[in-house]
Formats: structure tokens, sequence, C-alpha cells
């Protein structure tokens, strides 16, 4: 059976603008995707990134060496209706084929249990977010409409839409979890956890930059600005 991993994300500078991070937060984004990327090769998978159509030079752009990578078309008026169109054009693959976001940590045991589980016989396959979100999900294209109601940073969308397979009868596998980054309270959580690495430098770099960009500026008493010497002066008057 062929092995698809499908990357749902808007281009990195667009996702770290989402996020409020700073023009660092790409790079973040751009690790994550290399990351995937690496993934997908170890677990002999093509990788496709879901991205809406005017991000694509920006994929490009950044990340040259998914040279290979097939590409699929995010389109609609909310997150929801997005994810669903590309979680039934992935479930149209000739194969298994497991989502994830660009905004996901990759993670290897998640990824490897998803294919296992698919290609055991499982129907469905949901990966939570520690936030209660969805971090990877695999589906037929008949359940794909379960996605529509999803929004970003809500909570326990994994809960439900495990509830709403099984409902139909479906059977579910649920993976181990894998951190998404909303903002900078899950990437401050995201840096704990980590050890000493580039990634975890990256990720001070911005968590550092947005102190700073949100550390009220000093004002100068009104005192000091009125007894400076240096402010200017009347000219002296005639004697």
């Amino acid at each position: 059976m062929s092995r698809y991993l499908v990357l749902f994300a808007r281009e990195p500078r667009r996702e770290a603008l989402a996020k409020g991070f700073g023009p660092s937060g790409q790079d973040l984004f751009v690790t994550f995707a290399r990351g995937w990327l690496d993934l997908a090769r170890r677990a002999r998978a093509q990788m496709v990134i879901a991205t809406p159509p005017e991000d694509r030079c920006g994929w490009r752009r950044r990340l040259p060496e998914a040279a290979e990578a097939l590409w699929i078309t995010q389109a609609g008026s909310t997150f929801g209706d997005r994810l669903e169109g590309v979680a039934r054009q992935a479930a149209r693959l000739p194969g298994a084929a497991v989502l994830v976001g660009g905004d996901v940590a990759p993670s290897e045991p998640a990824v490897v249990a998803a294919f296992a589980a698919l290609e055991s016989g499982a129907q469905a396959v949901v990966g939570p977010a520690p936030d209660g979100g969805v971090s990877l999900v695999a589906l037929r294209a008949e359940d794909a409409d379960l996605l529509r109601a999803v929004r970003p940073r809500q909570r326990r969308v994994a809960e439900r839409l495990r509830r709403g397979l099984e409902d139909r009868g479906r059977l579910v596998i649920r993976v181990g979890s894998a951190t998404d980054i909303d903002g900078l309270a899950s990437l401050a959580s995201f840096e704990r956890g980590l050890g000493p690495c580039a990634t975890r430098a990256l990720v001070r770099e911005i968590l550092n930059a947005a102190t700073t960009r949100a550390r009220p500026a000093r004002e100068v008493p009104r005192f000091l600005i009125l007894s400076n010497p240096t402010s200017p002066r009347a000219p002296p008057k005639a004697a």
C-alpha cells in the first residue's frame, strides 16, 4: 500500500504572523516542515503539501528540498471548510493518507503508529494535541464532513471527532499526542520539553523577541525633560 503524509499548512511567514510571532517565527515552521519531510522519507511516504494557492511560491522559496512533493489546494471560507476539502482529496489518494498540521512538532511515533493502524484495517486514526485539539488525523472521504465544524484553538476536538466516527461504526485508532503551537503560551510549554538543541535555541529567540516587543517604552519624567540643560531655550532678552 502506498503512503502519503499530508502537511496542512500556510506558508511559514504567514503562519508566523498569524501566531503573533516575530520574523524568526517563520524559521520555526520551516524547521517543522523539514522535520515532517524527513519523517515522510523514513516512513517511505510521499510528502504532500496542502496549502492555499497563493502560498505555493512561499513554500517553494522557503522549502526547496520539497521539490518532489505533491500539492493539494486548500479552498473554503473557514478553517473547517478547508480542512474538510483537503481530507476529501487526501482520502482519494491511492493509499494510506495521514494529515498533520504545519504548526505541529514532528512526531515519528505518531506517524508510524498511524500508518500501521491504517494498513492493519483501521478506518480512521486520530492523534490529539495536548490542549484537546487534533494534531494528526486520517479518515475516509465519506467522514470528512466531521471536520467541517473544526475551528482553530477549539477544545476537545479530538474527543468529539473520535466519538463522531465511532457513532458511524468506524474502527478508530488513537495514536500518541503531538504538540501544536497556537501562540506564545504553547510555544513556551514546548520549549520546556526540549533538550539542548538548535530548535530550542530558535524557540528561545522567538520568545525573547516577543517579550521585548511587549515591554512598554519607559517614560521620561516630565521634570527631567524640563530641567534638561540641552533643551532648547528662548534667546536672552536684549539689554
